[in-house]
């Protein structure tokens, strides 16, 4: 009986990655795959079940963790609606996103683009939707259908913004940077702006 070997697995996976980000989950050629990490098909199979399984591999926690990322920001404690509130909710909001972009960047890149007709196509939509009600509860503790549907159209843009940035190369302090400007031009202070 042949073991797993972890350095196998772990390179049909930076394998896998860079193929499915390249060409998309549809495009994929599991056997170009295997070649490239030296592997026969067949002995891939012992370590993932096909194409779905490498992507069930690459992206599942990603897929789950996000949103329980999300709801975590949701019972930061903080005054709805004022500067200092929204401020803080901002700048804890930053670090979370620095801290999912370094460990999950790639595999939300691979989630947000190269993932139709998946069981995960529906990432980006799930994302924005949970940022939406996010930015409606904490900033619109009041709030009216129109401010729902205003908060919807703002995540949405918020969300494609970090996606964008994820394309980018760009240092973490730039990204902090960025991001906290991005965070106060769709959201600081939104409901005087209104």
């Amino acid at each position: 009986m042949q073991y797993k070997k972890k350095y196998i697995n772990d390179k049909l996976l930076r394998i896998g990655l860079e193929e499915y980000l390249e060409k998309g989950y549809r495009a994929a050629n599991i056997s170009l795959i295997a070649e490239k990490a030296d592997v026969p098909v067949g002995n891939m199979y012992r370590y993932f079940d096909g194409k779905s399984g490498l992507l069930d591999a690459l992206v599942k926690k990603t897929y789950s963790e996000l949103p329980k990322i999300i709801d975590q920001l949701a019972k930061i404690d903080v005054e709805a609606g004022s500067e200092l509130g929204s401020r803080e909710l901002m700048e804890q909001l930053a670090q979370m996103l620095i801290g999912i972009f370094e460990e999950h960047g790639k595999e939300m890149l691979l989630l947000a683009d190269k993932c139709a007709s998946t069981r995960y196509e529906d990432f980006s939509e799930r994302v924005i939707s949970q940022v939406a009600n996010l930015v409606f509860v904490k900033l619109y503790p009041k709030g009216s259908d129109i401010d729902q549907k205003f908060s919807f159209i703002a995540s949405k843009a918020f969300v494609n913004s970090m996606l964008d940035l994820l394309r980018m190369d760009i240092s973490s302090d730039e990204l902090e940077a960025i991001i906290l400007r991005l965070m106060n031009f769709y959201f600081h202070e939104i409901t005087a702006r209104l």
